[in-house]
């Protein structure tokens, strides 16, 4: 692979969403995943806590901010 380009828009996709933390919470502090990828794809609950199922994630995992 030698250009992001190359990269499925999906697997990109996947990434940002098993990565998504929310920054409206304390350093340190817990929140469900489904905050976290709300917040990065201004979505309402309801989209985000999809998103998290389309790839497998537990919606209301507890993820470090």
């Amino acid at each position: 692979m030698t250009d992001v380009s190359e990269i499925p828009d999906d697997t990109l996709l996947e990434r940002a969403v098993r990565n998504a933390r929310s920054r409206a919470h304390r350093k340190g502090a817990k929140h469900p995943r489904w905050v976290g990828v709300m917040d990065a794809f201004s979505l309402g609950s309801t989209y985000a806590m999809q998103l998290c199922r389309r790839f497998g994630l537990e919606p209301d995992e507890q993820v470090n901010r």
